[in-house]
């Protein structure tokens, strides 16, 4: 679908840009990117940033896409910016840690899975990462609690997923 909104003004108490067809810039941007429409999203959600640098979701939008195109310091730069914005939205700490996993950051990744599930206890995908994550940091017990908790919240992704009931001794070397 390519951009056709027009800018119609912004609301002011939210700050938000509304368009012609009645969703916020951020929307768009994040429609385009649940359909996996990349290079469309990053242009949306440029365009949220550029009409609100607040835009807090855009930027998470933004930065999730930027992942998926690895480009990872881009997309570092919009999720660290976002956090600093809006501490509140577990889909940015789920990306940084994301990022930090694809830049072999396990301890960091761990922290910002960590925010996510604070601020999202119900989210599996969440623990499930920061289990991975605790694995690569040889961790099993972390691990292990955490897969727990999926089978707990979310049976049918436990299954859906073979979520393991032992982890493999690892050594840190």
């Amino acid at each position: 679908m390519r951009f056709t909104a027009v800018v119609c003004g912004a609301l002011a108490l939210a700050g938000t840009v509304a368009h012609a067809d009645g969703g916020t810039a951020s929307d768009l941007c994040q429609s385009a990117l649940r359909k996996a429409a990349l290079p469309e999203a990053v242009a949306l959600c440029s365009r949220a940033v550029d009409a609100n640098p607040a835009d807090a979701r855009a930027l998470t939008h933004r930065g999730g896409a930027f992942l998926a195109l690895a480009q990872f310091e881009r997309a570092y730069e919009d999720l660290a910016r976002s956090a600093a914005l809006d501490g509140g939205n577990p889909l940015t700490f789920y990306n940084l840690g994301v990022y930090f996993d694809k830049t072999k950051n396990p301890e960091k990744a761990v922290e910002a899975y960590s925010t996510a599930i604070r601020l999202s206890p119900g989210n599996p995908v969440g623990y499930y990462n920061r289990a991975k994550a605790y694995e690569r940091l040889c961790r099993s017990g972390e691990a292990l609690r955490d897969y727990q908790k999926i089978r707990e919240i979310a049976p049918g992704m436990a299954s859906a997923r073979a979520i393991p009931t032992s982890v493999e001794a690892c050594s840190s070397d």
